[in-house]
């Protein structure tokens, strides 16, 4: 079994902060790319990061079309 060395839910934490900071220096990158590489950066699960993008995304003019 894999042990993290973070507390449970710290990453998806660390990863909506950077997130937050990015789209706030770089408004003109897509949010979902920015969302792809903080879950990449914080070794995010499949699901987390599907997580973050329906709620970030939802309502967007980013959002992917159903």
């Amino acid at each position: 079994m894999r042990e993290s060395l973070q507390p449970q839910g710290e990453a998806l934490r660390n990863a909506a902060r950077r997130i937050a900071v990015r789209r706030a220096e770089e408004p003109q990158t897509p949010l979902v790319q920015i969302i792809t590489e903080a879950a990449r950066h914080f070794d995010l699960s499949p699901s987390e990061e599907q997580m973050l993008q329906a709620d970030l995304l939802s309502g967007s003019s980013e959002a992917p079309p159903p």
